[in-house]
């Protein structure tokens, strides 16, 4: 699709490394570290320091409901905390031993969950730091034996956690009472598993949509009854890497391993629009904007786009990062996006995490 011109302010990025914050300097429009094609190069880019035994990617981030601290989750296996404001390091959580691969904020921003390598979710205090709940996942032998745990999502309510799991489960849990809710085998088709990379909740909390290396998108109830079915291809192999509810819970949209970003009504489960970035670069990151408008998708280019929700055009596309752009968080006041990077699998490079703020932001 033809990408859309927009002028206006043109935006700032930040740029935070894992570690503590040093050596801040902006850079000229010229310098080219980042920029938003269609719309104009960045101007103002700050950059922290690299320090020894960096974070690695940033697989997931996620905003704390006052839009002030961005949390993220990283291959070294810690999560997180930064001051959007200063891009100083807050706080580092030793997670989860192997890597870190979710993150998210309870909806009063007190606690902080995690998932990661080691197969367990974790649930932080926000403001100590210190574990609250520890969700290990069991030994099963029943669906195939990678135990990692991808991702997690919190109910609208903070009642309920939502996690998906490398052998094909999903599981939700009761924080409150620190206890198991609801298991079943999820994308689990012939005795055979498929990861589950990602899962979100409608704005209702009623469906929990999941995301899986088999082709689907599948609706459930909070308690594990299926819904529906959301397949584009049934013949072409399709992961899909990322799903994200719209706030309004009218749409929902999923990024697949052909570079495709496909959003369905959730209601008649017509697919409505299908964007594409390329044949040649997995999609993995998606997120909503607030008001339900735009949604951003990021991935193997390196790139984060930007689309019109409602048209399908693409109004722009974010470039400056050097590794694929794993994950993408929009802040709840709408002003800020930000999106980490880095490279698969290694542990001490520095992570490139960017805060774009958009023109009218």
């Amino acid at each position: 699709m033809q990408r859309r011109s927009v002028s206006g302010r043109v935006a700032a990025v930040a740029t935070l490394a894992a570690g503590a914050l040093a050596g801040l300097a902006g850079l000229s429009e010229e310098s080219g570290s980042g920029g938003l094609i269609g719309i104009g190069n960045a101007v103002n880019v700050r950059e922290s320091t690299r320090v020894q035994g960096g974070a690695g990617a940033a697989y997931s981030l996620s905003w704390h409901p006052d839009s002030a601290v961005l949390a993220s989750a990283n291959a070294d296996g810690t999560v997180r905390m930064w001051d959007a404001r200063t891009f100083e390091t807050l706080k580092v959580i030793d997670a989860h031993p192997g890597g870190a691969w979710s993150v998210a904020w309870s909806p009063d921003g007190g606690r902080l969950a995690s998932a990661g390598e080691d197969g367990a979710v974790r649930v932080w205090n926000s403001v100590t730091a210190e574990a609250v709940f520890e969700f290990p996942l069991e030994e099963s032998g029943l669906y195939g034996t990678k135990r990692w745990a991808f991702c997690v999502a919190w109910s609208p309510d903070g009642r309920l956690l939502a996690a998906g799991y490398g052998d094909g489960t999903l599981r939700t849990f009761d924080v409150e009472a620190g206890a198991l809710r609801f298991a079943w085998p999820g994308h689990v088709s012939g005795g055979h598993s498929t990861e589950v990379v990602s899962v979100d909740w409608s704005s209702d909390g009623t469906i929990l949509a999941s995301g899986g290396i088999d082709y689907a998108v599948r609706l459930w109830t909070a308690a594990g009854e299926p819904l529906a079915v959301l397949r584009a291809d049934t013949l072409a192999r399709n992961d899909i890497n990322g799903v994200a509810w719209s706030p309004d819970g009218g749409r929902i949209a999923a990024a697949g391993q052909d570079g495709s970003v496909r959003i369905w009504d959730a209601v008649t489960h017509d697919q409505l629009l299908a964007l594409s970035t390329g044949p040649n670069h997995w999609t993995r990151g998606l997120a909503w904007s607030p008001d339900g408008r735009l949604l951003a998708s990021s991935g193997g280019d390196r790139s984060v786009h930007l689309w019109d929700a409602t048209t399908g055009t693409e109004i722009a596309e974010l470039t400056g990062h050097e590794e694929y752009v794993w994950s993408v968080a929009w802040s709840p006041d709408g002003r800020l996006l930000a999106s980490g990077s880095g490279r698969y699998n290694v542990l001490h490079g520095n992570p490139d995490i960017r805060i774009w703020s958009l023109p009218g932001g």
